[in-house]
């Protein structure tokens, strides 16, 4: 688990960018290749990868198939392969680990804790060694753009909100403040309208749905979040929103390389491309042989091969209808099995409000993921994959724990108590003496 913790560490906060005499030493590949060779070895019957399988893993292996599948058919062949290889396969691998390895829901915890220090420390850095451009936001940043860096700090909130919950350790509660504090703070500087969209709607999730957090702590997180945005926020800041309201006046709305005028073009790539796509990763070589570009490369004139600037349709674009529908569909699942995870849930009678509030915590996640993610091109980030092997693990831990309860149920009937044990009787002792171990006890006879 320490060596899955220094990947999210690596992947999602760039810990090796952010100090780079850290960056000589392969920190990475190293985590990955360490965190694989522990999980090689581990003989914890709850780590199978046979336990994590259903929808939201089954449709994530779906979605690299395609993208596999695309590549013969790709404009940048070459690109795409790797991005295959180097981009979307270490994805995989980085949810199979984070989904395993959790045993027990203080597994869970702990992974969500140390995401919280990861964006404490992340969101320091940026505040100490980065300035507000003259545009009024934050530019230059490690790894991520002001607009990547926003959407990453509205999926993070809801783990800040929830550690600031009833029954946490003091430490804890303050981490959280500190973070909540830094992401509201750094997202004021980013000056990212597509953030800001985003943080409306996970804060309205958070005061209206997130139930398994007492609602005083709730509207108080609310109540902070409005009083820092007008603290912080300056003039230009809230110009710039406003063009929210009125698009018109704002260049995305009207310029060739406005985010409008990239989804038109994008829309036509999935039409012309409905199955396969113009290929993992190739979308701004789309936009370079696309009828303006090269109207305008005939003027002696350049022209910005940019990316979508919007998930959903890059992936329609790149990887054809059939990688849409497996993406949308992916987090679809995962959120709705998320809230089973709830009183009137199908888990309802083996969960515990803890369960409860990671579930709602990471459905608020997914919320501001779509939501940012829809002005972000977001879909093959490392975070998403976190999210969702998080969300796998702790689906896989009430699964667990409602068939070794229902393997201990006492027998009413003579025969069916007093038959010979079968195939399946084998199966749920052997789950129920998983569980029971992984708990720290010890496996008790049928």
């Amino acid at each position: 688990m320490r060596a899955v913790a220094l990947i999210l560490f690596t992947y999602v906060w760039r810990l090796q960018d952010a100090f780079p005499f850290l960056g000589k030493l392969q920190l990475p590949a190293l985590a990955l290749l360490a965190a694989l060779a522990y999980y090689m070895s581990t003989k914890q019957p709850t780590r199978r990868v046979q336990l994590i399988k259903g929808p939201t893993w089954n449709l994530v292996l779906a979605l690299t198939a395609i993208m596999a599948i695309g590549v013969p058919f790709s404009l940048w062949m070459g690109h795409s392969a790797t991005f295959v290889l180097k981009g979307m396969l270490p994805n995989v691998l980085f949810l199979l680990l984070v989904a395993t390895s959790v045993r027990t829901i203080r597994d869970v915890e702990w992974y969500a804790l140390v995401n919280l220090y990861g964006a404490l420390v992340y969101t320091t850095v940026i505040s100490l060694f980065f300035r507000v451009g003259g545009d009024g936001r934050l530019g230059g940043l490690i790894f991520y753009d002001a607009n990547d860096f926003a959407l990453v700090m509205v999926c993070t909130i809801p783990f800040a909100v929830y550690f600031l919950g009833k029954g946490q350790r003091r430490s804890r509660r303050f981490a959280a403040l500190a973070t909540m504090l830094m992401i509201l703070t750094m997202m004021v500087q980013s000056g990212s309208r597509g953030g800001f969209i985003g943080l409306i709607a996970v804060m309205l999730y958070v005061l209206l749905r997130y139930r398994a957090i007492p609602s005083r702590v709730r509207l108080a997180v609310t109540v902070a979040g409005i009083a820092l945005f007008l603290g912080f926020a300056s003039d230009k800041y809230w110009t710039s929103m406003g063009t929210i309201l009125h698009p018109q006046s704002d260049y995305n709305y009207n310029d060739n390389v406005g985010r409008v005028e990239v989804w038109k073009r994008g829309v036509g790539y999935m039409i012309h491309n409905p199955v396969v796509g113009v290929g993992v990763a190739a979308y701004p070589i789309a936009e370079g042989g696309s009828d303006l570009a090269l109207s305008l490369a005939a003027q002696g004139k350049g022209f910005k091969w940019s990316v979508a600037h919007n998930s959903f349709l890059e992936t329609g674009a790149e990887l054809g209808f059939p990688g849409l529908l497996v993406f949308v569909g992916m987090l679809g699942v995962t959120g709705f099995g998320l809230t089973k995870l709830s009183p009137r849930g199908k888990w309802a009678r083996w969960i515990s409000r803890r369960e409860m509030a990671l579930a709602q915590m990471l459905i608020g996640a997914l919320v501001g993921f779509s939501v940012a993610g829809f002005f972000v091109s977001a879909e093959y980030f490392a975070y998403l994959y976190f999210i969702l092997g998080l969300a796998v693990g702790l689906m896989k831990i009430v699964r667990l724990r409602a068939t070794a309860s229902l393997a201990q149920r006492p027998q009413i009937n003579v025969r069916l108590a007093t038959r010979a044990p079968t195939p399946v009787d084998a199966n749920l002792d052997w789950v129920r003496s998983s569980i029971e171990t992984s708990l720290g006890g010890t496996p008790t006879k049928r």
